[in-house]
């Protein structure tokens, strides 16, 4: 199956043009959502922000979504999707469904204490994986912020195995990743 439609979800902290987002986009013409106040997310206002942005989702959408935006976009398809509708793809990076231990940066501690909560609070992993045709997560051996056991968890209630990959820390250009080649050989192009 071939997409019309990417649409790239960035995580904590982050903006569109963060990371390895402005390579993907340039790469295979995704859109990039830009989320409000991305140091201090607050869910209602993040799954209202995609639930718009995505509109019309359908077997030609693929959706690339890291860290934070992976439940977040989960959260927005499951008040989007109808029970007939699919999604084509959902590629899941560093992606999590649960509680986080704090690491460290005041920051992002404050929001996992905080803000965390409502993001998990009753998502439902399994349920939208069950709408989406092809499922991918990808996590690096060596994250920082999201512990391989919470990825691999997500890939279960997903519905799919995970791709590992060696030394890239949380996927950030703080960790020397501007590029993403594992996600784009897992997206399919019109």
């Amino acid at each position: 199956m071939s997409n019309d439609r990417v649409i790239i979800v960035h995580g904590f902290g982050a903006g569109v043009d963060d990371h390895w987002f402005p390579w993907l986009a340039d790469t295979v013409g995704a859109e990039r959502i830009a989320l409000p106040e991305s140091k201090n997310p607050r869910e209602e206002r993040w799954t209202s922000t995609l639930v718009d942005a995505f509109g019309d989702v359908d077997e030609k959408t693929t959706i690339v979504a890291h860290s934070l935006g992976c439940i977040a976009s989960i959260r927005a398809l499951g008040a989007t999707l109808s029970p007939d509708d699919r999604l084509g793809g959902f590629v899941a990076v560093a992606p999590f469904a649960r509680m986080l231990r704090p690491v460290g940066e005041p920051d992002l501690d404050a929001f996992i204490e905080s803000g965390l909560p409502d993001f998990v609070s009753g998502i439902d992993v399994a349920a939208v994986g069950r709408q989406i045709i092809d499922r991918h997560v990808l996590r690096s051996t060596d994250d920082p912020v999201v512990d391989a056991a919470a990825s691999d968890e997500f890939a279960d209630l997903l519905g799919t195995s995970t791709l590992v990959v060696p030394d890239a820390g949380h996927f950030l250009a703080d960790d020397g990743v501007t590029r993403l080649d594992e996600v784009r050989r897992l997206i399919r192009l019109h």
